[in-house]
């Protein structure tokens, strides 16, 4: 599904969650017009609404705009007397700025832009849940891997308001990356952004299907506010796919300020050796790129 057909999609479920709410509001003040006070109250409300708006088009009755008030304030005094919350009056959208429209002031809400993001996430990566930076524990890492978590949390409550787009992270087998990793993507989609978390494994057979024409999901990650790269260097050399998709996906991200952030066994000389000049010199721009180096032993092995 591309990004078209989510944002039609989305938009049907935002208007089948408003008419929902709608319905059910309707069905709430249908129970309450079984007490004539209240009904009274309601059809008075009604047929002065209906003769303020017509007035609205010609001059406005400010007169008639009080009237309305003063009887909606007097339903809402209904419920209260009777212990209910006087916002039951009304449809319970569950987005408070826009109503569940979508849409505030002509611009796209944060709430849709959340869900079109969620499952732009949810369909680009391996996996949907992370773990947080709240769980780190200090007791098995040594003093650069501190500075590390620090310096990498600070990114992350900065971004967008940041110079470096690229972070490579590496180090031995055990010590964290992974897990510094799913901490960004997690604090990432908290932010309402896209978030793709793939393996080199993973991204590398994404591409060979791209290049034979069985997949497009390859360019979808082109796209995505965040990509997280796992275990580069743990996939295969494909001749005319890996270092060629690898070096597109990197470039076409740069040129449009979007982060790519990677996790490695390779020491810096070893994807110069592996790969070639031209990812290494991507990967390796300290204009746009920061290397953090993990130090600690092998976690897994302490536990």
């Amino acid at each position: 599904m591309n990004r078209q057909s989510l944002i039609n999609t989305i938009k049907q479920n935002f208007m089948l969650k408003r008419l929902r709410a709608q319905e059910e509001n309707d069905a709430f003040i249908s129970a309450l017009r079984k007490d004539p006070d209240f009904d009274g109250l309601y059809k008075e409300y009604t047929a002065k609404q209906l003769e303020y708006a017509k007035t609205k088009f010609i001059e406005e009755d400010v007169a008639l705009r009080h009237a309305c008030e003063d009887l909606r304030q007097q339903m809402e005094s209904y419920l209260t007397n009777h212990k209910m919350d006087k916002s039951l009056l009304y449809p319970q959208y569950s987005c408070k700025i826009c109503n569940d429209t979508g849409v505030v002031g002509g611009r796209i809400c944060s709430c849709f832009l959340g869900e079109l993001n969620k499952k732009i996430s949810t369909m680009t990566s391996s996996q949907t849940s992370f773990k947080s930076f709240d769980v780190c524990d200090n007791s098995i890492m040594n003093e650069d891997d501190k500075k590390a978590c620090k310096w990498l949390k600070t990114w992350c409550l900065t971004y967008p308001n940041t110079t470096k787009t690229n972070i490579n992270i590496l180090g031995g087998a055990g010590t964290g990356k992974t897990f510094f990793l799913e901490c960004i993507a997690n604090e990432m989609i908290a932010k309402n952004l896209s978030v793709c978390f793939k393996t080199a494994f993973e991204l590398n057979e994404l591409a060979r299907l791209y290049h034979i024409g069985k997949s497009y999901e390859f360019g979808d990650i082109l796209k995505v506010d965040i990509l997280l790269i796992d275990d580069l260097g743990t996939e295969p050399i494909l001749n005319n796919v890996t270092k060629e998709y690898l070096y597109n996906l990197i470039n076409v991200r740069q040129i449009n300020h979007l982060p790519t952030i990677i996790s490695t066994n390779l020491s810096l000389d070893n994807i110069l050796s592996r790969y070639d000049e031209r990812i290494f010199s991507r990967l390796a721009n300290k204009n746009l790129s920061t290397n953090i180096i993990l130090t600690s032993q092998d976690k897994r092995l302490n536990n």
